[in-house]
């Protein structure tokens, strides 16, 4: 049980080597975001087995989500659409050249040592198509 939490950070940190010291990344703005984030997977889709967290990546930040449950078929389509749709939106206002991506990961995926990775703007253009 406690190894998928090692796969989970090891893939995070991974994710978030890419940031530098000197990063144009406002970890304020995106912890915001992913804390948003999280909160309204837990308030829309009773969803509380998942978290959001901000990583700097080059210049730009990444929103990272994960869970340590398995998630698996129409249930995580759910749950990426909803993250999706937050994310997207939340990401467009605070000025979507901040981000480069939206990383998601359960403990199915962790296991592999895969993650679903969607560009921001890719996500703010299927947000604003659920919108409509």
């Amino acid at each position: 049980m406690i190894g998928w939490t090692y796969r989970a950070a090891a893939l995070l940190f991974m994710f978030s080597l890419g940031g530098t010291a000197n990063a144009a990344c406002d970890q304020r703005v995106a912890k915001s975001i992913a804390d948003k984030v999280s909160s309204e997977i837990a308030i829309m889709i009773q969803f509380t087995k998942a978290a959001c967290m901000p990583a700097a990546e080059a210049d730009r930040c990444s929103i990272l989500c994960f869970s340590d449950l398995r998630i698996l078929g129409m249930n995580r389509n759910i749950v990426l659409v909803f993250i999706t749709a937050s994310a997207g939106k939340k990401m467009r206002d605070a000025g979507l050249s901040k981000f480069a991506d939206i990383v998601f990961a359960d403990r199915d995926l962790l296991d592999r040592k895969r993650a679903l990775r969607l560009s921001a703007q890719r996500a703010s253009a299927l947000q604003t198509g659920f919108a409509t």
